[in-house]
């Protein structure tokens, strides 16, 4: 019986840069993800809060970040009595972070970028 060995030398330093690389392009995809879907449930009237939305990442790529910016947006996503236009509601952002089919999508679309650098 023979034993086969084989020796790999891996680059360290070039596998982190290239996952940083696609994890940070993947994390902005995600976020921008979720601010589609959240987009779809935001409170509507005359589109203020809906176009304040903005995706931001940090520059390793690690951690991704949705959020709206006006003064009404914490008040009108917190405020679950409040009446919306249908399809409209408060929990605009939370409940699309929540879902796990959105999860699984963003998930997806990280994926998708890391895989790009190999």
């Amino acid at each position: 019986m023979s034993t086969a060995r084989v020796r790999v030398r891996l680059d360290t330093a070039k596998f982190s840069a290239a996952i940083k690389k696609g994890s940070r392009r993947g994390m902005y995809a995600a976020m921008d993800h979720l601010g589609t879907i959240s987009k779809e449930q935001v409170p509507l009237r005359d589109g203020p809060l809906r176009d304040s939305g903005n995706a931001s990442v940090s520059a390793d790529g690690k951690t991704g970040c949705y959020s709206y910016d006006t003064t009404y947006a914490i008040p009108q996503h917190e405020h679950t009595e409040f009446q919306h236009q249908r399809g409209r509601k408060a929990k605009y952002l939370e409940d699309p972070v929540n879902d796990k089919a959105v999860q699984n999508e963003m998930l997806e679309l990280l994926a998708k970028e890391c895989r790009k650098e190999f």
